[in-house]
């Protein structure tokens, strides 16, 4: 097998490199059930960061030319999976014809997805019967459908919307006005025309890629977050960087010299109640990374979906309240707090930027769903939402005391985690030797499912920490599947467990 790479050239490393054995693989070179060099190796060959031979396998994995077992080592997937000439046997099938050849019609943008996280993450968060640290979202017995069943009534009652049963594309004006003055009372002036609503806050991060980010742009980011952020950065072909964290969340200090050598186009950054660590950015580093930011003309993009599940001390001004010269874009979503369904979030940011993203919106969906936006509208008058978080509050801190008093009692030794003040999720670091992809599967055996470390790692692959959502489980749950997995972490430490 000859790889090459032609480091002048303007097509990324990974790109080639998978160009190469993608060549190798469908010209015949490289026969079903070939093995491939292990990624350290490769990479040694040919003078490259692991992590960029990694990409590459990824990228022919999630075209179904590759996969990789578990202690075997990645393979050249059978003739019959790469391009079969005989009928396809799939449900609905015309006897007599063959599949299309899937691998090389998928478009590049597609393709630059890494679909085995998605995959990974999806078994994570199928835990059927069993205990789900795993899904980043409530507890469905947490969702008030008694609320939401008297909102919707008195919404669709209304005859406010008489005669127009469609919004504009920003959103209904009420609710524009009603989301700004929320955002006013967490200290982030604006007003309803700096809103838009969205159908869920990761459609305003496409929109966001799309009418900001051009291929090579530079995306600086927290070593480890949110993971459909950091695919939707990748199918931009944006070069995503991640900035050192600590025990309050990206070094503010360390921004000056990302921005200075690598001229960010810009930062994305969950800073309040971040996913995956539960990390809250202080005052003092808000306001460092702002003035950064504006000195090297760099766009933030705050995402903040837990802003409101604050458990103890102060509430944080969000990065949007902390400048109003429009370098900061501001994103939240109902989707924690309410209800996943719903499928309403909202983007804060320049008037120039909303009739921009606004155009665009026009060739994707027009706008969010006008059931949706009216039932938003009626739990934002009075103080509906706010009642019904004040109860998520309470039942979420007991659920995190709990989670946390289990893992004091029963972590083993190297053992540690963050002890979050707000938002989802414990984030843990494993003991010496114990990886996070081996503990979930064995986990997953005794039906508790959790999200390892890597899916969320911006380069090289984090197996030493997991994410455990203590909102999504029940009460009951909290104890018993805590045990389980410092049961097989302590094994496993010790050599006792596979």
């Amino acid at each position: 097998m000859r790889v090459t790479v032609n480091r002048h050239s303007g097509v990324p490393l990974y790109r080639q490199i998978a160009g190469e054995l993608r060549g190798l693989i469908l010209g015949g070179h490289m026969v079903a059930g070939y093995r491939l060099p292990p990624e350290r190796s490769l990479a040694h060959d040919l003078g490259v960061n692991r992590a960029t031979v990694m990409q590459a396998y990824d990228q022919l994995r999630s075209e179904g030319l590759i996969v990789s077992m578990t202690g075997r080592g990645t393979f050249v997937c059978s003739e019959r999976n790469l391009h079969d000439p005989r009928p396809t046997v799939d449900a609905g099938s015309v006897p007599g014809r063959t599949s299309p050849p899937w691998p090389i019609l998928f478009s590049d943008y597609s393709n630059r997805f890494t679909y085995h996280d998605i995959a990974s993450a999806n078994m994570a968060q199928d835990p059927g019967s069993g205990i789900d640290f795993a899904t980043g979202s409530p507890n469905p017995k947490d969702i008030p459908d008694d609320l939401l069943r008297r909102i919707s009534s008195k919404a669709f009652a209304s005859h406010a919307f008489d005669g127009k049963p469609e919004s504009p594309i920003e959103g209904f004006d009420e609710l524009r006005e009603l989301l700004a003055a929320r955002m006013s009372q967490r200290g982030v002036s604006c007003g309803a025309s700096n809103i838009m609503v969205l159908s869920g806050s990761e459609q305003g991060i496409d929109l966001c890629v799309r009418t900001l980010i051009n291929p090579g742009d530079v995306i600086l980011t927290e070593e480890s977050t949110f993971f459909p952020a950091l695919q939707a950065f990748r199918s931009a072909q944006a070069r995503i960087v991640g900035v050192p964290t600590d025990g309050d969340g990206i070094r503010a200090d360390m921004l000056e010299a990302y921005c200075s050598r690598l001229h960010p186009k810009m930062i994305y950054t969950i800073p309040t109640f971040q996913n995956p660590t539960g990390r809250t950015l202080p005052a003092e580093r808000r306001r460092a990374l702002v003035e950064t930011a504006i000195r090297y003309q760099c766009l933030i993009l705050e995402d903040d979906p837990y802003g409101d599940l604050r458990y103890e001390g102060e509430a944080p001004i969000p990065l949007a309240g902390v400048e109003n010269s429009g370098y900061v874009i501001y994103l939240s979503t109902f989707s924690k707090t309410v209800a996943p369904a719903l499928r309403t979030g909202w983007i804060e940011a320049d008037r120039n930027v909303i009739s921009r993203l606004a155009a665009l919106r026009r060739m994707i969906d027009q706008r969010t769903s006008a059931s949706s936006q009216r039932i938003c509208i009626e739990l934002l008058r009075g103080d509906t939402i706010d009642r019904h978080v004040s109860t998520l509050v309470e039942t979420y801190r007991r659920r995190r005391d709990l989670m946390e008093d289990a893992l004091r009692r029963r972590a083993p030794r190297g053992m540690t985690w963050h002890d979050p003040r707000g938002g989802y999720y414990i984030w843990a670091r494993l003991p010496e030797g114990v990886k996070a992809e081996t503990l979930l599967h064995v986990c997953r055996a005794d039906g508790v499912t959790f999200m390892p470390g890597a899916i969320f790692s911006v380069e090289a692959g984090d197996d030493r920490h997991i994410r455990l959502n203590f909102a999504r489980p029940d009460t009951s749950d909290v104890e018993r599947g805590i045990e389980i997995v410092c049961t097989h972490a302590a094994r496993m430490a010790d050599g006792r467990d596979e």
